[in-house]
């Protein structure tokens, strides 16, 4: 059965699948010339001529430390939120299994003030 003019016609579905192929060819070069300036951006930026000086917030590390640092008052109510809110999901599931989140936050909580202080 063949119809003219119907979808099936090879040179229409040839012209749609070649407008289609420059379309993506177009947004495959676009692609390429936005990350080759990205990259050459980054190789600018990270040359030594601008790597160089000193820590400005070198200052600020004393408070940091203390503030955000393992043993910090912060940390203390990080781990009292959770206590809390390990209750409330107990009461609420009736599931032993809280507790043994609550102990991967308590210890992945431990880890990131350690690294912050």
């Amino acid at each position: 059965m063949s119809i003219k003019g119907s979808a099936l016609n090879v040179v229409k579905g040839w012209a749609v699948a070649s407008l289609i192929r420059q379309t993506k060819e177009y947004i495959l070069r676009k692609k390429l010339l936005i990350n080759g300036g990205l990259v050459l951006i980054s190789l600018m930026a990270s040359h030594a001529a601008f790597a160089a000086g000193g820590d400005l917030l070198a200052a600020q590390d004393g408070t940091v430390t203390s503030t955000f640092g393992h043993g910090s008052s912060l940390e203390k109510y990080f781990y009292y939120a959770e206590i809390i809110m390990a209750l409330f999901a107990y009461i609420r599931s009736r599931s032993p299994m809280v507790f043994v989140g609550l102990v991967m936050v308590i210890i992945f909580t431990r880890i990131g003030f350690g690294l912050a202080g």
